[in-house]
């Protein structure tokens, strides 16, 4: 099945290490293999996958990890991804139910996966139950299991603990840690297991005594606050992408929409050999000004329980999963636009800044790359000026920084009006008042007949002027952009050719590309979960990753807010026909 097939679906959920939607091997989420050994029905086999640890597979199993490590004596010195390992079978037995409210556009087969358990078990507490009948609105019984025979692991814990806590069914480190007053970061260096495996149903963790609450309870009381979904270092992280893909009439066609996917998508699969462990939900989630279909997807299970969300288009689709990104503490990160609540929700990232939004960064290292050259603003006869807020921003840094600069006299004769401003004792920087191709066209018309060393600053949109490139690089032009793509770059030709492969066509022909785009944002976001966690928050500054056509460095924009991308490349075309790009936000 091709990518372009799954958009006609509403929600399809992509655990990759069974999909072919890349690939026809590639397993995005890790599996647990279990082979019964024919000579001992007490044994199975299990294949280690990779970030997994004798706790953590001792608490799948509901065993110890003394009895693995009896059946498995080398396992001691460490385990590691493809290595099989002998686990003893165990008959677990029902220890009671909990309830369960069948949601819109679930099926017996994602409660069954919500809860790791078998439909046949679902059924078996259910008589009568069947896919035929399994309905919307409908309350259901969940069995919980247990290993009757399995004795808690005695634990030494550290002299500043005085409480233990049983992790129970669908518990987070989130929800423990408001149970018991305390951080999760509190949590996780008390609990030294908790950074290599996770957070397990029935390990038993430490609670710090220093934040223990005057009333302790009873550890299986359920807590009755909403839970933010909270995924450790390595954990299986979920992430949503949320887009109108069948809206044939919204600001992005449905055609860079699904590019955008697609390039997503690549990323997904390059992290996954650095270890990624991921689940991808895509929803389509209707027409850019209708938000009824978004509305009612973000009350199904399957929305509660992201670590992550990419998506929204319009403003009013924006607005709903901000709110709700507030609501649920879950990340959301605005592909496209931005939104009124980025001042008061930690959980914002808008990843898409206008050019005039980053100024103060360009013209501060604008001047300090140029402070000791000559810096000439060109404005020609007949200009369109329409650069004139860019300029009037670095007239102002330079004169604040004590920095000469001049001004061309906008006669009929620009070669005569370069000329009178040259210092030929210094390089000479020449900064048009205008972005246009006509105005780039005539400036280098008019430098050949001058003899004096020039360099040329300028914008955005010169990059797409490709048939003025040669003259670009003759002159070691300098231009910002928040996106910029060397398409001689190896990793880009890699990208493309990988595309090509899995897609079997060509990228739309438009700036940006839509591909590059899910890519960035892809390799940055899933890289921060999968290096720091749920709460990739506090490093998104540290975080740099090797993107195609994005700059992306995120700064908090406010004490309680979320974070805008202040990322912006200054682009060299050099002399030696070599292209060098920089995000300076890394580098002043």
């Amino acid at each position: 099945m091709r990518i372009k097939n799954l958009f006609f679906i509403t929600l399809f959920i992509l655990s990759l290490g069974t999909s072919n939607v890349l690939a026809k091997d590639t397993e995005i989420v890790n599996k647990t293999t279990i082979i019964p050994l024919e000579a001992n029905d007490d044994i199975i086999t299990h294949t280690v996958s990779q970030g997994e640890t004798v706790y953590s597979i001792a608490a799948a199993y509901q065993t110890t990890v003394q009895e693995i490590y009896r059946l498995n004596p080398k396992a001691e010195k460490g385990i590691k991804a493809g290595q099989k390992l002998k686990i003893p079978k165990v008959t677990l037995v029902v220890s009671g139910y909990s309830s369960h409210l069948i949601e819109p556009k679930e099926t017996l087969y994602s409660v069954a996966r919500m809860y790791k358990i078998s439909e046949k078990d679902i059924k078996d507490a259910n008589p009568g139950l069947s896919e035929s009948n399994f309905r919307s609105g409908q309350k259901i019984k969940i069995p919980q299991f247990k290993n009757p025979n399995l004795v808690p692991e005695k634990t030494t814990y550290p002299s500043n603990v005085t409480n233990s806590y049983l992790v129970q069914k669908g518990e987070t480190l989130y929800s423990i840690s408001k149970k018991n007053n305390i951080s999760v970061d509190d949590l996780i260096n008390a609990n030294a297991q908790l950074k290599d495996s996770g957070l397990k149903e029935g390990m038993t963790i430490v609670i710090p005594n220093n934040n223990l609450p005057a009333n302790t309870g009873n550890p299986l009381i359920t807590s009755t606050f909403t839970e933010a979904p909270y995924a450790s270092k390595g954990e299986l992280v979920k992430v949503g992408v949320l887009l109108p893909f069948l809206d044939k009439k919204g600001s992005v066609s449905k055609e860079k929409l699904a590019e955008y996917y697609e390039g997503f998508l690549l990323a997904v699969k390059q992290l996954k050999d650095k270890g990624l462990n991921a689940e991808i939900y895509t929803f389509d989630i209707g027409a850019e000004k209708n938000t009824k279909k978004l509305e009612s997807l973000l009350g199904t299970t399957e929305m509660n329980n992201l670590h992550l969300i990419i998506g929204g288009v319009s403003k009013q689709q924006i607005d709903v999963l901000a709110k709700f990104s507030n609501k649920k503490g879950i990340k959301y990160i605005m592909p496209f636009g931005s939104s009124n609540e980025i001042d008061a929700n930690p959980n914002l990232f808008q990843i898409t800044s206008s050019h005039s939004s980053l100024y103060p960064e360009i013209v501060e290292a604008f001047a300090q790359q140029n402070k000791n050259h000559n810096i000439i603003f060109v404005s020609e006869a007949g200009s369109n000026n329409n650069e004139s807020k860019f300029v009037e921003a670095l007239k102002k840094e330079l004169s604040s920084s004590g920095i000469l600069f001049k001004t061309t006299a906008s006669t009929s004769n620009l070669t005569s009006d370069i000329n009178k401003v040259l210092d030929p004792s210094k390089k000479n920087i020449l900064v048009p008042t205008s972005s246009s191709e006509l105005t780039l066209r005539r400036i280098i018309s008019a430098i050949p007949e001058i003899d004096k060393e020039i360099s040329l600053f300028g914008y955005p949109e010169w990059q797409i002027y490709t048939q003025h490139q040669a003259a670009l690089h003759k002159y070691d032009t300098h231009i910002f952009s928040i996106y910029f793509v060397d398409e001689h770059q190896r990793d880009v030709q890699n990208l493309l050719e990988e595309y090509k492969v899995w897609y079997n066509k060509p990228l739309i022909n438009s700036f940006p590309k839509y591909a590059y785009l899910g890519y960035d944002a892809g390799l940055f976001f899933l890289t921060a979960l999968n290096k720091y966690g749920s709460n990739f928050e506090n490093q998104a500054n540290k975080i740099q990753v090797p993107t195609i056509q994005s700059a992306i460095h995120f700064e908090k924009n406010s004490d309680k807010g979320g974070y805008i991308n202040k990322g912006i490349y200054f682009v060299n075309y050099k002399t030696n026909s070599d292209i060098e790009k920089i995000d300076i936000s890394n580098k002043w």
